[in-house]
């Protein structure tokens, strides 16, 4: 599968902030990141001119850190939980690449993603109402035709 310029652009070097941009954009204070980095809680790309410079996943794991912090959680705890919680966003993302099939919006109100190419090869529907907000999935052995009374018989059944 052929990536984006975006995809390209966010997984390459080419997408970085500077501190005082990591700063605006958490709320978190320069020297609160450079104690952070000089702890090894976070990384800076290794320019030798001093200037800091953090790539995608950095800023998003200082705004969990931050997260965890404005919950009362420790640094070394926020940090753990922080390290947990992007692993875990990267497992996910893995799944979703791996299984993915479609995704397909019925009647302007049912959101539809069909994940498939299980190792039991069952065909795993998560269905969105958008108006009621709910969320409900459906399991079916063989590819189908998916359509809004189906969708509703599955929301009457859950």
């Amino acid at each position: 599968m052929k990536k984006s310029k975006v995809q390209h652009l966010i997984e390459s070097d080419e997408f970085v902030v500077g501190i005082s941009e990591l700063s605006k954009m958490t709320g978190v204070s320069p020297r609160q990141i450079r104690y952070w980095e000089q702890k090894g809680y976070i990384h800076s790309t290794g320019e030798k001119s001093g200037n800091r410079k953090f790539k995608l996943p950095m800023v998003v794991k200082v705004e969990m850190i931050k997260l965890f912090l404005d919950e009362g959680y420790t640094l070394t705890v926020a940090v753990t939980k922080a390290c947990e919680r992007q692993e875990n966003i990267h497992q996910a993302k893995l799944i979703l690449r791996d299984t993915f099939k479609s995704i397909e919006k019925i009647a302007d109100r049912y959101l539809v993603i069909h994940l498939d190419d299980f190792k039991n090869k069952a065909g795993f529907y998560l269905i969105r109402d958008i108006e009621s907000e709910e969320v409900t999935y459906q399991i079916i052995e063989n590819e189908a035709e998916i359509s809004e009374s189906i969708i509703k018989t599955w929301f009457l059944n859950s």
